[in-house]
Parts: structure tokens; C-alpha cells; sequence
């Protein structure tokens, strides 16, 4: 406990020799206040930086970058045109999501922040939110008196109390349950509220499926036809849609300083279905209708995920700082089999802020520098022990000065703020963990 206010004593001191130096500008949502979000804000703070960040699971701009040339995209195309942009180098060997994402959060490396794997054990037990070791963006901002929204990040069941809210990524199980996992949303009063926004994939209509097939086709029989694929793109995207739909509910919760909109089904949907994508008509040896019914499915998943980055955006001010980023590309079939292997060690990476030149590009940062130049939007200094550094290039003449003065005032450690021990063991219900394991395993993720 010493630690821990020893090093919010420091984050504060830091925080007021920040102060009054220029920090970075931010936008605020257009909404109500209440208490479903933990509370009123301090409109003493209606100068303090804000950030949208977007994650995309998987995204890469080897696909992007063909369908915003076709005139698709339109969404992501125009926030790039206003953006800096560049490639984000995920870790190499390739990795598993949770562990990205758990670094991109934190900072700091796997070793540090304890999130390894997606089971752990013989018994293949789903990895909870018990192996944060490390603070998250959340933890550091709440300890600064910033509020945060979250939602389907892996890792986060159970759901710990933050400033703010938290939806948990176990959102999509157990719809059969008479009564919602324990832990599945912070505050608890928000549970029956978010329950309501879950979007049962037998419930999706051969109406809207059909914008991921070629015009024309016959959904139903493509689902008598081929079950199990049109089942994996019902529960992809009924994931997907109920988190967009937290996000739409719980939006005018509250005037959340950071917004952390996250969608995995882009990386799920490429792991289901890229191979009708990869594989030419010449080399496809088997069932000819199959790959022409399901080749499309990827880029018109795509569209979706633009039509859906565009809505959120919508919801912020057209200058809001925001970030777009991914944990890693998507290469596709590759010899060695399916899983970790079919991804790329480049990832995408944008950010419009006052700090950075619009249309610039630079290159590309490090995955670990995500979490240090995050920090820097929201004017809160990085800690010595992230290695990664605040990305430093395609910075306005402001930026740069503004981006300097914060890396030379970095904080020793957030690590006694990380989530403290001993705390409740998140429910367990064998039907929910066998239905994660059934899943890890159709994605290649698991034996």
C-alpha cells in the first residue's frame, strides 16, 4: 500500500509539471451525464485530453489498402486522409491476441504483465483477468482521476472496478444462462443493461447475412449446404454486433476521458474464412460452390467493420483525438497449419491528434510504443520501465515540443498501481469455458 501511494504521490508531481504546458487538445462526447458511468465528472477538468482509441483485431494494411483503393472503406479512408499513419510491428515470433493486446495495454512485456496464453493448465482453463500483474491504461488513469470506458478486451473477465466501466469479453457466452455471469460487466448495476444488448447469432436473418455472400445467394441453402461455416460467420458477427450495441447504450453513461472501442471478430472471421480469399479458382481443389459462395466474406467484413468504425466516430467531435490500431496483420494459409501462424508481424496504426501532421506517414513504431504514445495524447507521462517509446515522427512543430517535454519527464514505474492481489475468483460455469475452448479451437488457437 506504501508503494502504491507512493507512486500516485509521483504520477500526481508529474502531472503538475506537465501543467500549463501545452497539453494535447481533446474533444468530448456530446452526452448526458449519469451515474451509470460512476459518477459526475469535475467540470473543473473540461481542459483535460481525451482520446477515442479503436481497436481492430488483426487488421492489416495489405487488405485495407487494396479495397480503399476500389473506393471501400470509405470511413477508415477519410480518417487516414486526416490522420498520421504508418505500419505498428507486432511481436516476432507471432503471437496470441490476448498477450498483444495485454501488452499494448500495459506497456511492458508478457514476462511483466503476467497475460501469456489463452488457457493455462492440462485442463485448458481460459486465462482470466486474475494474470494482469501490470497496471492497464485503465488502472493508470484512474489513479490519475481520468475515466474510462472499456469493453470486450481480452482478458478482462471477471470485470474489475475501474473509473468508469467495463465490459468484459465474456459478453457472447453463456446466453443460456437463467442469470448473467458474475463479473461479466463494472458496475454491477449495469449488468441487466448490457445483457439486454447481446445479439443471439439464430436470431441473425438470412436478410442480413446475405450482404457477406455474393449478390443474389441463397442463404438458406448455403446453410444446409455448408452449416458449420455459415454458424462461425452468425456467431463472428452476433459478438461483434453486441458489442457495438454496449457501446451505443453506455455512451452518454458519461464523459469518458479514454474510449476504448475494440472488435475481435475481424481477426476471427480471417481465421475462418481468408483461405476463399488466399487461394486462387486454379489452385481451390475443393467444392467449387463453396469458394465462390464464401470468397468475399473477408473484405465484406471489412465493410462492415468501416460501417461500424464510422458510427463511433460519429459520436465524438470530428477533431477528437483518436487512435485506430491493430495487435498484428493477417497473412493467411501458410503451410505450418492454422492459428498464430496465419498472422503478420505488421499491423496498422493511425492517429489524428493536434500533436500529429494530418496525411503524414511515418513508417512504422513498435508495438510497445502504443501504450507510452497513448499515454502522451492523454498528457500523462510514460513509465522508465516501458520500453517502447512515444512515436515521434509526423509530429506538428507544436507536437514535437509537446512529445519531447513528456518524454523527458517520465515517472519511475506504474507497476504498484497494478490490480491487487487476492482478489474474488471470477465465477466458473464448465458449459461457458467448454464453449471458449470449442472456440480457440475452430480459430486454430488451441488442440
Amino acid at each position: 500500500m506504501a508503494a502504491r501511494t507512493m507512486t500516485v504521490a509521483t504520477l500526481l508531481a508529474a502531472l503538475i509539471a506537465l501543467a500549463g504546458c501545452g497539453g494535447g487538445d481533446g474533444g468530448r462526447t456530446g452526452g448526458s451525464r449519469s451515474d451509470e458511468g460512476g459518477g459526475e465528472r469535475d467540470t473543473g477538468r473540461a481542459a483535460t485530453p481525451r482520446l477515442l482509441f479503436i481497436g481492430l483485431d488483426s487488421a492489416d494494411w495489405r487488405l485495407l489498402d487494396p479495397l480503399m483503393a476500389e473506393g471501400r472503406l470509405p470511413h477508415l479512408k477519410a480518417f487516414r486522409a486526416r490522420a498520421a499513419s504508418g505500419r505498428m510491428q507486432s511481436f516476432y515470433p507471432l503471437e496470441k491476441s490476448p498477450l498483444l493486446w495485454a501488452s499494448i495495454c500495459t506497456g511492458v512485456e508478457p514476462g511483466v504483465h503476467g497475460v501469456t496464453d489463452f488457457v493455462r493448465g492440462s485442463a485448458q482453463k481460459p486465462v482470466t483477468g486474475s494474470a494482469w500483474h501490470a497496471p492497464a491504461l485503465w488502472d493508470i488513469l484512474g489513479a490519475a482521476g481520468r475515466s474510462t470506458f472499456v469493453s470486450g478486451m481480452w482478458t478482462t473477465f471477471p470485470a474489475r472496478p475501474i473509473d468508469g466501466i467495463m465490459v468484459s469479453d465474456y459478453l457472447p457466452y453463456g446466453r443460456e444462462r437463467e442469470k448473467p455471469l458474475a463479473g461479466l460487466v463494472t458496475p454491477d448495476s449495469l449488468a441487466a443493461a448490457v445483457v439486454a444488448c447481446r445479439v443471439d447469432p439464430a436470431g441473425l436473418t438470412a436478410e442480413q447475412l446475405a450482404r457477406f455472400l455474393p449478390a443474389g445467394a441463397d442463404v438458406a441453402d448455403a446453410e444446409r449446404r455448408w452449416p458449420q461455416q455459415v454458424q462461425k460467420l452468425r456467431d463472428i458477427w452476433a459478438a461483434d454486433l453486441g458489442y457495438l450495441e454496449v457501446a451505443r447504450r453506455l455512451r452518454q453513461a458519461r464523459d469518458f476521458d479514454f474510449y476504448l472501442f475494440y472488435l475481435r471478430g475481424p481477426d476471427m472471421i480471417s481465421h475462418g474464412f481468408y483461405h476463399y480469399l488466399a487461394i486462387a479458382d486454379a489452385d481451390w481443389h475443393g467444392d467449387a460452390d463453396e469458394h465462390a459462395m464464401f470468397r468475399e466474406v473477408v473484405q465484406r467484413y471489412y465493410d462492415w467493420t468501416d460501417e461500424a468504425v464510422g458510427e463511433v466516430l460519429s459520436w465524438f467531435p470530428p477533431d477528437h483525438p483518436t487512435v485506430i490500431a491493430s495487435d498484428h496483420g493477417f497473412y493467411g494459409p501458410r503451410a505450418e497449419g492454422k492459428g498464430t501462424v496465419e498472422h503478420s508481424e505488421w499491423g496498422i496504426f493511425m492517429v489524428r491528434s493536434p500533436l500529429y501532421e494530418a496525411g503524414a506517414s511515418f513508417g512504422h513504431l513498435k508495438l510497445l510504443d502504443i501504450c507510452p504514445t497513448v499515454l502522451a495524447l492523454l498528457d500523462l507521462p510514460p513509465a522508465r520501465d516501458m520500453t517502447g517509446a512515444v512515436l515521434a515522427t509526423g509530429t506538428t512543430a507544436r507536437g514535437r515540443d509537446r512529445l519531447a517535454h513528456i518524454e523527458e519527464h517520465r515517472v519511475e514505474s506504474y507497476l504498484a498501481l497494478r490490480p491487487a492481489a487476492g482478489d474474488a475468483a471470477p465465477e466458473v460455469d464448465d458449459k461457458v469455458e467448454e464453449e471458449i475452448r470449442r472456440q480457440l479451437r475452430s480459430l486454430g488457437y488451441i488442440k
